[in-house]
């Protein structure tokens, strides 16, 4: 969780078929009573953006079908945009410097759960996306590959002779207590949380529990048990 500041936006009207339609469109509007009630108008403006919606459109072209593909009864309804560190926009519109994510709530296509997207703007204007772990996890980016190792190690225990696995959701579970005081005034520790995540492989589906750890130096990640879904 590191020791960054987290900005909730709510993004309105922006859902995932709008970014997929946006692509196609010359301009999209910013509804003025979002603009008004945002963190960031400038970053909710981009997130209306055909530019952003191919970010978007790239994202979704590495997610595994298991977790998400577009049918007729497809809903996305609610996402957020997340500021994890100040975006900074140069005079030409886009962003230049800053980190923020997007949650997309999908239903109807068979897996409901929560897309995550991951976005670092550079100083030459380049955005790199990241997809990560579906669902409702609280940790970032770089906690979520390393958890990803033990969840894989928890369901290959329980599947024995299947090795690939995509992960479909991840729902938290419990959060113990307020954050801690770090070693500074100013540093505050996370308080530990538990998380089941939901992992597919060889046609059969697997929960493994997890248990996240932070410190003034990193976090503990615990596997501890698990079951397959019937």
């Amino acid at each position: 969780m590191g020791g960054r500041t987290w900005f909730w936006v709510t993004a309105g009207d922006v859902s995932l078929r709008l970014l997929i339609a946006a692509a196609a469109a010359a301009t999209v509007s910013v509804p003025a009573a979002d603009a008004q009630r945002v963190v960031n108008a400038q970053l909710l403006a981009f997130s209306h953006t055909p530019f952003y919606a191919g970010l978007i459109n790239r994202g979704l072209a590495v997610v595994p079908q298991a977790v998400f593909h577009k049918c007729p009864t497809l809903r996305s309804v609610g996402s957020q945009l997340i500021e994890l560190s100040p975006v900074i926009f140069a005079p030409d519109g886009y962003p230049n410097s800053g980190e923020w994510k997007q949650r997309f709530p999908v239903t109807g296509c068979g897996n409901d759960t929560i897309l995550n997207f991951y976005f670092t703007a550079t100083p030459l204007e380049k955005i790199n996306t990241a997809v990560g772990i579906p669902g409702e996890t609280r940790a970032d980016i770089v906690l979520q590959r390393d958890a990803k190792k033990y969840a894989v190690i928890g369901a290959t225990l329980l599947a024995r002779s299947c090795w690939e696995f995509d992960i479909l959701n991840s729902k938290v579970n419990e959060i113990e207590g307020p954050a801690k005081v770090g070693p500074t005034a100013q540093r505050r520790i996370a308080p530990a949380w538990s998380e089941t995540w939901t992992l597919q492989g060889c046609g059969r589906r697997f929960n493994v529990d997890l248990r996240f750890e932070p410190s003034a130096t990193d976090t503990l990640i615990v596997q501890h048990g698990g079951a397959e879904l019937r």
